[in-house]
This record gives C-alpha cells, structure tokens and sequence, in this order.
C-alpha cells in the first residue's frame, strides 16, 4: 500500500476521534510474521514537532508521512496532525514511547506491545514460493539458470506482487524475458528467470527470494461505508547454495564453442585490402572474450572493435563473437593460424580449436620489381648513376603505396562518415581529391609532403586544418613545371 493510500484511511478514521492530547495506534495487533504494521501518531496544535524514527526494536522503518485536519471548534480553527510510521516485524516487539512537542511543550506517546505470530497461524498453502536451479553444481563461469516461482491461491484477494531483487555474491547475474504468469489448478504462478554466472569457486548462496503482496484488507470508513485497503506481507523462499568448481589450467571459457576463420581474396595486387574475418559462435558466456592483437611483419593491420551478441532461447544461453580486419602489404604474407581453449563442462575435459594458416599472394610485388630493376641496372657505370636510379625508386615506391594507402583509407572513409552530414561529407570529398592529386609529389617536393600531411589529418584525424584552394592549385601548377 502506497503511503498516501495508508494515511488516507487514517484521516477518515481520524475525522470522527478528534482529542486533545498525543496518541499512539497502530492498525492491527496481533500481526504475521512478515506483515508490515502501521503506526500512527496523533497530535493537535498548531506545531507539532514529530519524531525521526529510523528503527523500531531491531527493525527499519520503511515508509513515512504526514496530514494536517483541520475543524472549527466554538468559533476557532482546531488543527490535528497525523504522522504514520511502517515496519515490518518477525518477532513480537515493543513500541517504544515517543516525544513528540506541540506548541512549545513535550508530550509523549505511551508503549504498545505488538504480538507477532508464526506464519503457521496463516493458511500454509495460501501462498508458496520456490527458489529452484537447473544444477548444484558448476564451474566458474558457467551458466546457471535460477527460477523464482510464486503462487497465490485464487481465492486469496490479491491486489499486487511484487518481487524484491535476490541478494547474492560472487555472481554475475543478468534477467532474461519477463514475469510469466499462468494458472496450475487452484493458483495463479508469477514466474521470473535469472542467469547466474558464478565468479569465484567455492560453496555459493544464492538468495533467498522475497516476494511482497498486497492483500485486499476490508475497513470501514468516516461515512460508514466499508473500503478495500492493501495489507502487505512478505513470503520468502529458502535460499540456493551452489558449489562451484574451478576450471582447470587457469582457463577463462567454458561452455561450447566453434571458430571460423576467412580471408577475400587471397590474390591482390600490391597495395590492395585483404578483409579477414573472425567469428566465434558459443553456447555459453562470450561477452567477456576477446584475441591478442594481430601483428604480421611487413603487413599494415585495421580492425573494428569486435561485435557481440547474447541470446537465450528454449533454455539455452548461446552468442557470437565477431571481429573483421583490413590487412594491406606490397608483399606476400601468411595470416598466422588464431587458436582459443576452453573447458567443455559436458565431457569435462579441455578443448582447443585452432584455424589454418592462411597465405596471401600479392602480385606486383615491391621485392619482385627491386630485382628486376637491380638486373636492369647492373650494366650501369657509374656507382652514382646507380644510386640515382635506386633513390628515384624508392622516391617513386613510396609515392605508389602512399598514395594505395590514402585511396583505400579514403574509400574506408566514405563508407564510415557517409551519414555523418551533406556538407562535410562534400567538404571532405574535396580534400581527398586534393590529396590523390599530391600523392605523385610527395617524395619530390617538401611543400607537397607538407601539404598532404596537413590533408591526411583534416579528413582521418578530424584536425582543423584548411587548405585555400588558391593555394593548392599555385603549388599544383609549380610541381607540373618542375617535372
């Protein structure tokens, strides 16, 4: 019952006891075990200081608030005051006298003994709550699922449900679907699922589970008519102890677990992009899994950040770990096999997949034209000559694989920012165009070298560089004339 709700039945049944004085009550005495208990306070002045109250006995006091009556007495204006308190108990207590100051004097309430009963006063098959597991045992890591059922008889004038967190430790828990609810014979069932996932190996408590309900309590009010308030009661369940099992070998997956691994094409031309994928399909936890990074000598490597997805179905916790990469040589490189452990609780022993290498053919290769070149060169005279022709080479060799590079980062580009407005998009287009056209120059010209550096941090590095694109077209009409 909300606390609006509790103090509006106070003022109605308030309205017909106005006194003098400070009074204590409280709703019903004796209660259940696990039955909230209503205390209300009463004063009349025109201020009235009313006590914090935190604790009653050993108990929290879990809701508050306030009302002001007021009625014209003998040609004045009487005020009344109502604070009302709520706890819960599991064992009977004393209500404490309280001081409570109107007006300037202190006044106190007297003591009330609660008389709490077992739950066994109540019918016992009235409401029955399970907390259940689909095993007793796990290793760490591994999916545990917990169900808490709770069923109300259908007699039973329930006016809500409502089901208070589980405490636990040591557990990575994640609620999967909604409330269920459905009849079995003469009870409606709310059901609601968890996926345990424990940290650390040792004996684990899962629980209790606690479900508060509100009961439909009939009262009659000021104007004599009878009116259905909530009574809340808390049903709790026994607790869980799980006993978790370390995984061997200091692992860090278990469940069951598939890798794919795939590189198109795996004959390019130098300077083009290879796309490496890497998907790993689990029936069990993946989120937490992740590869070293990829390092290939002579090989440029881009990747995106790895893409996860979980989903639990039919009983099942399943996902996929994805991850793509860009790989660029002037070279033929191998992809280096990708490998992953895990235990697989089902045979209870360890597992390892492992992917093939995979071998990449770069045609026109930069080793391939330096020995024929070298071959070409080798009747030449003079060692001067020689090493001209090697340093306009490699002047142009680089020039080549910049500009490759730039052509394959600026298509990436455009896939990746093409939503992100029209006007920078075109703003950017023009940049990049600005840069294909410097790439030939670049291994001439410090201006040009310059001039493109400033482009690659405008369009791949987001900087605020601006390029006039008076300036750009002088520089372009001195390089044409020096070549």
């Amino acid at each position: 019952m909300s606390i609006h709700g509790k103090l509006v039945a106070w003022l109605l049944l308030s309205i017909l006891s106005f006194g003098a004085g400070v009074t204590a009550s409280v709703d019903e005495n004796p209660v259940i075990a696990g039955e909230s208990v209503e205390l209300a306070i009463e004063a009349e002045g025109e201020e009235v200081l009313f006590p914090r109250i935190d604790k009653i006995g050993e108990y929290d006091v879990t809701a508050e608030g306030s009302q002001r009556l007021e009625r014209f007495e003998d040609n004045r204006s009487v005020v009344k005051w109502i604070k009302l308190y709520a706890f819960t108990p599991k064992k009977s207590v004393t209500i404490p006298s309280f001081r409570v100051v109107v007006d300037g004097k202190q006044m106190e309430t007297s003591p009330i003994f609660i008389q709490v009963e077992s739950n066994s006063s109540r019918r016992s098959d009235d409401f029955l709550i399970a907390l259940q597991s689909d095993r007793k045992e796990a290793y760490v890591g591994q999916v545990v699922q917990v169900t808490v059922r709770f069923k109300e008889k259908r007699d039973i004038p329930v006016m809500n449900v409502d089901f208070v967190p589980i405490k636990y430790e040591n557990f990575w828990v994640k609620r999967v679907g909604r409330e269920k609810r459905y009849s079995e014979g003469n009870y409606l069932v709310h059901e609601i699922r968890y996926l345990f996932f424990p940290q650390k190996p040792g004996s684990l408590t899962i629980g209790p589970a606690v479900v508060k309900v509100a009961i439909a309590k009939k009262m009659r009010d000021a104007f004599g008519f009878i009116v259905r308030q909530p009574k809340w009661i808390t049903v709790t369940s026994s607790p869980l102890t799980l006993d978790v099992k370390p995984l061997p070998d200091d692992l860090k997956l278990v469940g069951d677990f598939r890798l794919h691994v795939d590189a198109e094409p795996r004959r390019v031309d130098a300077g083009k992009p290879v796309r490496l994928s890497i998907r790993v399909e689990a029936e069990g936890n993946i989120e937490d899994f992740d590869l070293p990074p990829l390092r290939i000598d002579g090989v440029t490597v881009y990747s995106d950040a790895p893409k996860i997805e979980q989903r639990y179905s039919h009983g099942i916790y399943s996902g996929t770990w994805e991850k793509r990469y860009v790989l660029i040589a002037d070279r033929p490189f191998v992809i280096p096999p990708f490998s992953l452990r895990y235990f697989d609780p089902k045979r209870e022993k360890i597992e390892r997949l492992e992917s093939d290498p995979i071998r990449i053919e770069v045609r026109g290769d930069a080793l391939s034209k330096k020995r024929t070149d070298e071959i070409k060169d080798a009747s030449k005279p003079t060692k001067e000559k020689r090493n001209m022709m090697v340093w306009l080479y490699g002047s142009s060799l680089i020039a080549f694989f910049v500009g490759m590079a730039a052509m394959y980062l600026i298509s990436r580009w455009r896939e990746r920012r093409g939503r992100d407005g029209k006007k920078r998009f075109c703003d950017v287009d023009g940049e990049a165009k600005m840069l294909q056209r410097l790439m030939p120059y670049i291994s001439k010209s410090k201006e040009a070298a310059q001039m493109a550096e400033n482009l690659y941090a405008a369009i791949f590095e987001g900087k605020s560089t601006k390029i006039e694109k008076k300036v750009f077209e002088k520089l372009m009409e001195e390089l044409k004339r020096s070549r």
